[in-house]
């Protein structure tokens, strides 16, 4: 994402997309840029997960008309996922 037409960038931390919300952001203001713009700055500082920040930034970015190459993924909901965990029975002597 950039403001230079048909150039891409790649963001690959919280800071990077703070960094980038602030400076170099196509529209000026909108509901959704305010979220994202809080939830980077709560990442920031340790009070939101980076899952949810990363969520608020691709929705501003998506709004903006930015172009992003990621699958659509929901918001976190906060609780670990267990993928693949099997109860082996346990063996008595």
């Amino acid at each position: 994402m950039t403001s230079k037409l048909g150039r891409m960038r790649v963001v690959t931390s919280a800071l990077q997309a703070a960094e980038m919300i602030l400076a170099d952001w196509p529209i000026e203001e909108s509901e959704i840029l305010t979220a994202a713009k809080r939830a980077l700055l709560s990442c920031l500082e340790g009070n939101l997960s980076p899952g949810s920040a990363r969520f608020a930034f691709i929705q501003a970015a998506k709004e903006a008309g930015n172009y992003v190459d990621e699958p659509e993924r929901g918001p976190p909901t906060g609780k670990p996922t267990r993928w693949g965990r099997r109860r082996y029975p346990t063996r008595r002597a």
